[in-house]
């Protein structure tokens, strides 16, 4: 049998992606460069799917009407210019999956950082207000296996640039852009508007009782806002400097347009940069029908204590705190986190796979919070160029054990913090930021 889709990648997204192409009709064949994990492979296997694995022969290639690409793969991949070549089409798995959806079952969310918070508060509060929704795209299950499953009123997704390189005619009726700063700069030719560019694609084809919900204090939103003026009928804003936005926090109230406010010195969350993710989210809750002002959603909101992996209490040994940021993978998110430590108490476990990282813009903060520096990573060198100056107490591991082996030597005191926040990527050590994360957690309760 000839297959006419090609998917590339067996993880998450691909696998599901070809059984949902599968269940439309389409003959898909799986192609992935490494090892396909045995579950993968037993999926596969058990849908009658072909694969291949450890390169790409791609046999069927002759016979191919699209490709969709898993987000992981680089657009630079031998592989996708040889498919482009062909002047085949190449698509996400998100815009595949979306087909079989319509514009009114989907709340997209993107950003640099904050995706994942706003994501799940989302879903969370929707499904308080008794709607049916569920968390999907760059977190939990892919939209391709939700869309398979059925049943969702609503597919509340958080999106990644990569992800949305090649999405072109979903339609979001609900779409949110929460900021914009320096990430994943290797993989767009370390030019900033190129990311940002990526990040606008959010709002593609919306119109007419749309809702595009942006961060108006963001600089580089309101760049793209003139380079490509919205389309969406309604266009909500949010800020920590305009009282006329749509929703505004004064710093210690959350004013929403309609009269509803939140005291948000109430909420378990902190920080203005979640502060603006709630603001994010009531806008989202109150596009798509849901009165904020419920007993219900003040409750889910209020009470949210976090994601894990970001920011997340860890707990403390011998009066030292310790903090799991791992999905801080960018300077802005590290930023946010070192911005809310004590002075000269933390010690910052910083490195992993570098995105193109101008230290320079963390320098002032790690002067002024860090006790200590532990670089966590292969690749040094630029690390050392950036804070050896400092003079600090600087150390190399290269295992989350012998992190903690560091961290125990060094001369704590009750009230300092051990902060994990990378500003990096994680595939040089870990699996993925999660695996990071983990480590960080088992090693913390190994602490006699």
């Amino acid at each position: 049998m000839k297959c006419n889709l090609l998917v590339l990648g067996a993880g998450e997204s691909g696998v599901s992606a070809a059984l949902l192409a599968q269940e439309k009709g389409y003959r898909p064949f799986v192609s992935d460069s490494g090892t396909i994990r045995p579950e993968m492979k037993a999926v596969l296997t058990k849908a009658a799917v072909p694969y291949e694995e450890g390169g790409h022969q791609l046999p069927y290639l002759k016979d191919t009407e699209e490709v969709i690409k898993s987000p992981g793969i680089p657009d630079s991949a031998e592989v996708v210019r040889r498919c482009e070549a062909l002047g085949l089409p190449i698509l996400s798995e998100i815009e595949f999956a979306a087909r079989y959806t319509t514009p009114k079952q989907l709340i997209s969310i993107t950003g640099s950082n904050g995706k994942t918070t706003t994501t799940t508060l989302i879903d969370l509060a929707l499904r308080a207000a008794g709607v049916q929704s569920v968390a999907c795209g760059n977190i939990g299950d892919s939209l391709a296996r939700e869309v398979m499953e059925g049943g969702a009123d609503v597919y509340t997704m958080e999106l990644s640039s990569f992800q949305l390189d090649h999405m072109y005619r979903t339609h979001s009726h609900i779409a949110l852009l929460l900021n914009i700063t320096p990430d994943h700069l290797d993989r767009y030719d370390h030019q900033l508007i190129n990311y940002a560019r990526a990040k606008w694609r959010v709002f593609q084809n919306q119109g007419a009782g749309d809702y595009a919900i942006i961060n108006a204090d963001d600089p580089h939103i309101a760049e793209l806002q003139q380079e490509a003026p919205l389309q969406a009928e309604f266009v909500k804003t949010f800020s920590t400097r305009n009282p006329k936005a749509s929703a505004y926090f004064d710093g210690q109230l959350i004013h929403f347009e309609g009269g509803v406010t939140y005291d948000y010195t109430q909420f378990l969350l902190k920080g203005q940069h979640n502060a603006e993710n709630i603001m994010a989210v009531g806008l989202a809750l109150q596009a798509y029908g849901v009165d904020i002002d419920r007993q219900e959603v003040r409750k889910c909101l209020s009470t949210f204590g976090g994601v894990r992996h970001r920011t997340q209490l860890v707990g403390t040994w011998h009066g030292v705190t310790f903090i799991n940021d791992s999905k801080g993978t960018n300077l802005d998110a590290t930023a946010h986190a070192l911005g809310a430590m004590p002075d000269a108490k933390t010690v910052l476990l910083l490195g992993g796979t570098d995105k193109g990282n101008d230290y320079s813009l963390i320098f002032d903060l790690v002067k002024s919070k860090a006790k200590a520096l532990i670089f966590l990573t292969l690749d040094t060198d630029k690390l050392h160029r950036s804070f050896d100056c400092l003079a600090l107490p600087t150390t190399v591991a290269h295992s989350m054990a012998e992190a903690f082996e560091q961290i125990t030597a060094l001369d704590l005191s009750e009230g300092d913090v051990v902060l994990l926040s990378p500003a990096c990527a994680s595939f040089d050590l870990f699996k993925n930021y999660e695996d990071r994360g983990d480590q960080f957690i088992d090693a913390f309760e190994t602490l006699s």
